[in-house]
């Protein structure tokens, strides 16, 4: 009987602040974890906060003459962004580095605080010259989008356009050490906000749970996200209230805690060129494939069909393609990649591209051919 019980090893350190109004929190957070007069180095993108006032309220709240703001965080960071991020927290001599904003804007602050106790540039450790070895800053992130869900990850994504390639600095070391996932600052994202952030931890739940790092504890986190999803998502576009709006914050921040230890896979590795050549924004690339690779996966997870279909609130697997494509449509999203810009001329690229060394989680093999036949039907 022992013989079938998993063996897995979980992780996840961040501590998680949860709910409406919890930004309050942050000054008493920054005092735990750096002292009541610490030097905080704020990261953030250039327009949202400020126009909304927010950020004034969160230097208020710190105090303006122990903040280094650094504000030109812009989606899809280049290597010279985080350059400049880093330089300017050196400079500032800043004890502990706070983020809010997007996945993006998480991201910066995520290398910043873990280079500000590491020997050596930038480039040097994007490149893999040098390697992270030990802990960083403390760190405090505080997500303002629903479903990045880089609060409560290790990784970090800069993307190099010039050379049409993106790079994961991922290191034990990077969870943040705090998450305060306060649903009213989600209240702002646009529709169309609303919808990538959405479907990009949608879609990371389903690559987690027919992962073959798949286990227990993930799994039962994917579950519950695809449902708070399947539930919320639509009507957090299309009305954006409250309500739906901080399920699926609460539903963004799950799947984080799930995928760090089953990780995204094949719709990640596919949106890469996607965004990268096409310029597809990145819940969009990862999402339209969600469909094609659970009718491709499904045959191999059968014994676990029952419980998604259960999560999604369908019968089977050609009603969950259906159910998901619904959902991408009531979201504003496109289903083919036809309408994103890709002509079949393009598929070998989308293939050459694809990163192949995230492909081998899936429990049904999947090769260059298996995937060109995949793209080409999704045109």
């Amino acid at each position: 009987m022992t013989s079938t019980l998993p063996q897995f090893t979980w992780l996840n350190p961040t501590k998680v602040i949860f709910g409406p109004g919890r930004l309050s929190e942050l000054s008493t957070v920054i005092g735990e974890a750096a002292g009541a007069q610490a030097r905080v180095f704020l990261v953030t993108g250039r327009r949202n906060l400020r126009e909304r006032g927010v950020l004034q309220q969160v230097v208020d709240s710190i105090g303006v003459t122990r903040v280094t703001l650094f504000d030109q965080v812009t989606p899809f960071p280049a290597p010279q962004l985080v350059a400049d991020a880093l330089e300017a927290c050196r400079q500032s001599s800043s004890q502990v580095v706070v983020a809010i904003g997007g996945g993006s804007a998480i991201d910066v602050g995520k290398i910043v605080s873990i280079l500000m106790t590491h020997e050596g540039s930038c480039q040097e450790y994007l490149s893999g010259e040098k390697r992270i070895s030990h802990h960083g800053l403390p760190f405090i992130a505080v997500p303002t989008t629903s479903g990045s869900s880089s609060e409560v990850t290790s990784g970090a994504a800069v993307w190099d356009w010039a050379a049409r390639r993106s790079i994961n600095l991922n290191h034990p070391e990077m969870f943040p050490d705090v998450a305060i996932v306060d649903p009213e600052l989600a209240m702002s994202m646009p529709k169309e906000l609303a919808a990538l952030t959405g479907m990009d931890a949608f879609t990371s739940a389903f690559e987690s749970y027919w992962s073959k790092e798949a286990q227990p504890v993930a799994d039962a986190l994917d579950l519950q996200v695809i449902r708070l999803f399947a539930a919320n998502l639509e009507r957090s576009c299309n009305d954006g209230d409250l309500e739906s709006r901080s399920w699926c914050s609460l539903g963004a921040t799950m799947s984080g805690v799930a995928y760090s230890n089953s990780h995204p896979n094949v719709c990640h590795a596919i949106g890469s060129p996607l965004t990268l050549f096409w310029e597809v924004a990145h819940g969009q690339a990862v999402g339209v494939t969600l469909p094609a690779m659970l009718k491709w996966t499904a045959p191999a997870i059968s014994h676990k069909l029952p419980a998604l279909w259960d999560a999604l609130g369908v019968q089977g697997l050609e009603e969950a393609t259906g159910r998901i494509v619904q959902i991408m449509e009531n979201c504003g999203l496109k289903t083919n990649l036809t309408s994103l810009g890709v002509t079949t001329d393009g598929l070998e690229t989308l293939v050459e591209h694809t990163r192949w060394d995230r492909v081998s989680a899936l429990p049904t093999p999947l090769g260059h051919d298996d995937l060109r036949g995949l793209l080409q039907d999704l045109m």
